[in-house]
């Protein structure tokens, strides 16, 4: 005999399983458009970085000092990237808007730079944003989520916990 809520909860799974790659999909077009607004903003107010280089010594300090605190910002919206999407390629998908739109400002006009120009601290922009996203993408697959420990009540003695974030779902030795 089977109950009412176990024949719901079949019917639901059909959909639940199409859906998933869809949200996964739509995810990830999230993060590109987000990590593309964050870097159309970022270089853009990177242009503003020597904007007043010549009036003294506290201006290059500032901006230095500016730019690492940016650069560590970065690198954690890519990290949370990458973990709220429990994948690697969630901070993949951010870094790729954000460096696309970081190339396309680059680009030499007839006029000249669009944005930034052949400046020290456009190029520590430049090259410490790149660095950073890869850096921040490789770390995101190098340290997966932690292990949760499940105890089983009716675990023989001897046997082995389970880990990881399906633990309750089968028994270790069937994984």
């Amino acid at each position: 005999m089977s109950t009412p809520e176990s024949t719901d909860i079949r019917e639901r799974r059909p959909a639940r399983e199409f859906l998933s790659p869809l949200l996964t999909v739509a995810t990830f077009a999230v993060l590109l458009l987000l990590g593309a607004l964050v870097g159309l903003l970022s270089t853009t107010g990177a242009g503003w970085l020597t904007r007043y280089w010549d009036a003294g010594p506290p201006v290059p300090l500032l901006s230095a000092a500016g730019l690492l605190v940016f650069l560590a910002l970065l690198y954690t919206a890519c990290r949370l990237c990458a973990w709220g999407s429990r994948r690697t390629s969630g901070g993949l998908a951010f870094a790729l808007g954000f460096l696309s739109v970081l190339i396309a400002l680059v680009g030499l006009m007839p006029g000249g730079d669009v944005v930034l120009t052949n400046h020290i601290m456009h190029n520590a922009y430049l090259f410490g944003t790149m660095l950073v996203l890869v850096v921040s993408v490789i770390r995101s697959g190098a340290l997966p989520f932690p292990a949760v420990r499940v105890p089983q009540a009716n675990a023989p003695d001897g046997a082995r916990p389970q880990v990881g974030p399906s633990a309750g779902a089968r028994p270790w030795h069937e994984g």
